[in-house]
């Protein structure tokens, strides 16, 4: 083959590379893709849970069962109220950002050591509080409801197996 063919048949073999759709490309690693969405249930273990609530967890399960997003654990099957609860919600580091700015109608208070940012949103009402935070571009909260069967954890309680649960969260993210 002469000089000038390879040179053309090289340079046209680059271009076509260079121009293939994306989906024609075989990504060999795909797991390692940082825009892979995690799995709430996988952010905590039963252990975790079983220390904050204080009663023997069941592993946790996925809220709405197309997505991964949102992830409850308690000592029984469901959602019952009389029930102690864990959940576990995904989100953006968008929703992050607005919801820290939501001042107004709850109160926010700055939690350190956890991830890159970190702050409790508290309800006017005696609600539980909510322990939102981001690591990179993604964001969670962690909510212990208390259930009607056991004796009510304080919100400092609350607030510190949150900050507990939260730090184990951020640590797998």
């Amino acid at each position: 083959m002469s000089t000038y063919r390879f040179v053309v048949v090289a340079t046209v073999s680059v271009w076509f590379a260079g121009v293939a759709p994306n989906h024609a490309r075989r990504d060999p690693l795909p797991f390692t893709r940082a825009d892979a969405d995690p799995d709430a249930c996988g952010l905590l273990t039963e252990t975790d849970v079983n220390t904050a609530l204080e009663v023997k967890s069941l592993p946790g399960t996925h809220t709405v069962q197309s997505s991964t997003k949102i992830c409850s654990w308690s000592d029984v099957a469901g959602n019952n109220t009389d029930h102690r609860r864990v959940i576990v919600s995904l989100t953006s580091a968008a929703t992050f950002n607005a919801l820290k700015s939501r001042a107004g109608i709850m109160t926010i208070e700055p939690v350190s050591g956890i991830g890159d940012d970190a702050f409790y949103a508290i309800p006017k009402s005696s609600e539980s509080p909510f322990l939102y935070a981001r690591k990179g571009n993604a964001a969670f909260s962690v909510r212990i409801l208390n259930g009607l069967k056991l004796k009510a954890f304080t919100r400092d309680q609350e607030k510190t197996k949150e900050a507990a649960l939260a730090k184990a969260a951020a640590g797998r993210l």
